[in-house]
């Protein structure tokens, strides 16, 4: 099943670094291993925590999934993620161990549809884990922890697209009231702040803090002080109070949260990293640029080592330190970070709007700097991305916008057209 370790954090860091949004594309429903409603003792240990049980693995479908996180683990993913494939088959063409089989497919269906939206693919994601649902209610019942665990990863991941507020909090209500009744702190907890985030959502700022705090303290209890999950309340919250420019408030949360990532995951972790970013950048939203660019200076090196140098990531704290750098005047030096991101892109994805915007910035700064003559290298290949681009910008807004932008700038360096004699009277 998914663990809140593994779900998106709140929206606002993913704004933080620039990343983009989930592709919502439709895709076909998947078959879900349907049985009967299980007897007292439902199916057989089935999941990530009966990798070490022998009679669980003689069970083809578990020993398959077991596998899968195996090689995830040893970083072969394609190889990971044929055994997984290769998991779901076997489960769904059970047909006398149909009860193992909805056991080990509530497990495998939740961790493809975490790839999938780990790919962009919210679509896939939000299918896969609608079939997750079916096959835990199957093989353990509705009234289940998993079948409520996997109701709660659900409403989670459409909770991210901000879709659907209405019937997510309809389901979130649901996974409570299992929460309750099986006692299960850890589920209670985790949908606590989870109704407390779509409140936000909604608007309702007094009911999201109470419900978020709620929240808190009882993943404090539930999973301890210095935990993973209460990190993502401190977080929580701590975007609750950003979106209001309450800015002061937010990092005072945002700090709880990195003292305890920093901790338990090391400040060179990609989620303490995220968290430190978003930390970074309420400075900028106080125009305090200098105190967010010795913040975002401070990480790069620990950003270079987690993601590498040809990294998304790494280009967003890049260009962020160059924008830092433009807000208090500094031209040259923001030019020279805006040129190393635009060296990243040519490599790591050229011809792209990306690329092109990359361009764009740094032409626009360096004609700012050393005119139009200074600027021509830069400007012509802005100029040739957009020729690049223009075929499918009918049918691609960022790309049509680019082409626009491009044609734009290019206006302000074109030679004036000569003017044609007076007529004489």
């Amino acid at each position: 099943m998914l663990t809140p370790r593994l779900l998106p954090l709140v929206s606002v860091l993913l704004c933080a670094l620039g990343l983009a949004a989930c592709t919502t594309e439709p895709v076909g429903p998947r078959e879900v291993q349907l049985t009967e409603e299980p007897g007292e003792s439902g199916p057989r240990c089935s999941g990530a925590d009966c990798c070490a049980d022998a009679e669980a693995l003689e069970f083809a479908p578990q020993r398959q999934y077991c596998s899968a996180l195996a090689l995830d683990n040893e970083g072969k993913a394609p190889a990971s993620a044929s055994a997984l494939k290769d998991a779901i088959a076997g489960a769904r063409a059970e047909k006398i161990r149909t009860h193992d089989a909805s056991g080990v497919l509530c497990h495998a269906y939740a961790l493809d549809a975490q790839r999938a939206g780990d790919r962009g693919e919210a679509a896939a994601a939000r299918t896969g884990l609608a079939a997750a649902v079916q096959a835990c209610r199957a093989g353990f019942g509705k009234e289940s922890n998993q079948a409520a665990q996997a109701m709660l990863d659900s409403a989670e991941q459409r909770l991210q697209s901000k879709e659907e507020s209405a019937k997510i909090g309809e389901e979130l209500a649901a996974v409570l009231v299992l929460a309750r009744k099986n006692a299960n702190a850890q589920i209670e907890a985790d949908a606590t702040d989870a109704l407390g985030r779509l409140m936000g959502i909604g608007g309702d700022v007094s009911a999201e803090r109470r419900l978020l705090t709620e929240g808190m303290e009882m993943r404090r209890k539930a999973y301890g002080e210095n935990s993973y999950q209460t990190g993502m309340s401190y977080v929580n919250l701590g975007g609750s109070y950003m979106r209001v420019n309450d800015n002061a408030a937010g990092r005072a949360w945002y700090e709880r949260a990195i003292a305890v990532y920093g901790a338990t995951l090391g400040m060179a972790d990609p989620v303490t990293l995220e968290v430190r970013a978003a930390h970074a950048m309420s400075y900028s939203a106080e125009r305090n640029h200098k105190r967010a660019q010795e913040l975002l200076e401070a990480m790069l090196p620990q950003a270079l080592q987690t993601f590498g140098p040809q990294s998304e990531e790494t280009v967003a704290i890049l260009n962020d330190i160059g924008n830092m750098q433009q807000h208090q005047g500094q031209s040259q030096a923001a030019l020279l970070r805006f040129e190393e991101v635009l060296a990243i892109r040519r490599v790591s994805m050229p011809n792209t709007v990306k690329h092109g915007r990359s361009a764009l910035l740094a032409a626009t700064l360096k004609r700012k700097i050393a005119g139009c003559a200074g600027s021509s290298a830069l400007d012509a290949e802005v100029r040739r991305i957009a020729a690049q681009l223009e075929p499918s910008s009918a049918k691609d807004d960022d790309a049509k916008l680019y082409v626009l932008d491009a044609h734009d700038a290019a206006q302000q360096c074109a030679t004036p057209a000569p003017r044609g004699a007076r007529k004489k009277k």
